[in-house]
């Protein structure tokens, strides 16, 4: 019976022979048909719904993809668009506007003179060419000084703030970009180990089973290795349903079919260091303060906001002024035809001041801007603070990942060498086979725990990097 257990151990020992690395293999059911790479597909090709297969990525083309085809990302440019065509349109307030066209005019019946005697006529007139004889003059502006002066000066900053905060999306896209995929490789890891436990799990229940049929082991262990193998099966289905999820989120991310089955091309899991933590938590903040667009997004948003509040503060002091001048060619005449037909021109100046509401209209203006102004002064506050709170648990997340990565590789190499302990025992005739179980579960721990201690540290370097406010891929 000793023997048995040997030749048992020695089987499961080479079932669980790939558990000596952080690697991430090929999952069986993904390679049934082979995986195309999405490394040529282009930012704006389309991906079939259900396409046939698998597509192979790796990190470098989910950030290239998450470039190009996010949507979030592609909202944040076409707001930088409107913000530089309302700009545009800000500056050229003070260009005059052109009118060309035609006019019509026919009156019949009772018409009062200058004197105040009525009169009965009929009588019609047409223009044609630059403005009309209506009251729309050719080349004519109508300005409102102040806005004319602080608009342009508000929608500049706007500009500004508008590309800062596009330039923050696209920190923010690539670091979700690199956390999906590393969650995605997790997925596939995870479900690589489920299976081999899985495995193992089910020929440990085979063999106990019958032994304890043959009456050389006990019924006991058999039922305790099937309820094991029957947990193991749970396992692998979880992580099948876990995987699923993460293809399809990372799928969303970069704006490809749900339906999409994505492989991560990475055959094994490294940790990659791209900030170091060792510095200071406040000269990191110092740092972040400078380069997160965030911050400057904030800044040009209150500087838009004080010009427009200096803009309403000053308006009543500030006159309208409106000019036009047209030239046309006028037709006039009694009844229902035209009698002459001459060239007209005509020139409009005015200039006036106004006060809206008796004045009480912009002292309401007035407080609304500057309330409007000290709103965004405290969001630039804000977002002040929760910079230096992504900071700084940024880093410390760092910190505590980095003290993790050597407990995990040290776990599952002495759960690697228990499990040797274990089967050199039964090879020897001693023990039970039940011992195999509690390693084989020990090793699928510290195997797991070697494989999340890597990514969640790739997971917080790419979190500092965003919270210091560089992009991913650098």
């Amino acid at each position: 019976m000793r023997k048995t257990y040997a030749i048992l151990a020695l089987g499961m020992l080479g079932a669980l022979s790939s558990c000596t690395t952080v690697a991430v293999k090929d999952i069986p059911s993904a390679a049934a048909a082979p995986a195309r790479s999405l490394d040529e597909l282009g930012n704006d090709d389309r991906v079939a719904a259900d396409p046939a297969g698998s597509y192979r990525i790796d990190l470098p083309a989910t950030l290239r993809l998450a470039a190009g085809r996010n949507l979030e990302l592609a909202r944040s440019v076409e707001k930088v668009n409107l913000a530089a065509a309302k700009s545009d349109q800000a500056h050229l307030s003070i260009v005059p506007d052109l009118a060309a066209g035609a006019s019509f005019a026919r009156q019949n019946g009772l018409l009062q003179e200058i004197g105040g005697a009525p009169i009965e006529t009929e009588r019609v007139n047409r223009s044609a060419g630059l403005g009309t004889s209506t009251p729309v003059p050719g080349v004519g502006i109508d300005l409102n000084l102040s806005k004319a002066i602080f608009d342009p000066l508000a929608a500049k900053q706007d500009k500004k703030a508008a590309a800062a905060a596009s330039q923050a999306q696209v920190h923010q896209t690539l670091a979700e970009a690199a956390i999906a995929y590393f969650e995605l490789v997790r997925a596939y890891g995870h479900l690589n180990l489920a299976r081999e436990i899985e495995e193992a799990s089910r020929k440990l229940a085979d063999s106990t089973q019958a032994f304890a049929k043959a009456g050389e082991g006990l019924d006991a262990d058999a039922e305790r290795a099937l309820a094991t193998y029957l947990l193991r099966q749970g396992d692998s289905a979880d992580a099948e349903a876990d995987l699923q999820m993460r293809s399809a989120a990372l799928a969303r991310l970069l704006h490809l079919p749900a339906s999409t089955t994505l492989i991560p091309n990475d055959r094994s899991v490294a940790a990659i260091h791209l900030v170091t933590p060792d510095e200071s938590a406040a000269r990191m903040v110092a740092t972040a303060l400078r380069y997160r667009p965030e911050a400057a997004a904030m800044q040009a948003e209150v500087a838009a906001a004080a010009h427009r509040f200096t803009g309403q503060k000053i308006q009543p002091f500030l006159p309208n002024v409106a000019a036009g001048y047209s030239n046309y060619e006028f037709a006039a005449g009694r009844g229902t035809g035209t009698d002459r037909t001459d060239p007209r021109d005509e020139v409009s100046a005015l200039i006036y001041w106004k006060l809206d509401g008796l004045g009480f209209g912009n002292e309401a203006a007035t407080r609304e801007k500057r309330s409007e102004l000290a709103l965004l002064k405290l969001e630039e506050e804000r977002v002040i603070d929760d910079i230096s709170f992504d900071v700084t648990t940024a880093r410390a997340e760092v910190i505590a990942r980095r003290s993790r990565l050597p407990i995990g590789g040290q776990a599952a190499a002495h759960a690697r060498r228990a499990y040797e302990l274990t089967t050199a025992r039964l090879q020897q005739s001693q023990g039970l086979p039940i011992e195999a179980l509690a390693s084989i579960q020990t090793l699928a721990e510290a195997r797991r725990a070697e494989i999340d201690a890597v990514l969640d540290y790739n997971i917080a370097q790419h979190k500092l990097l965003a919270a210091l406010g560089h992009p991913a891929t650098k």
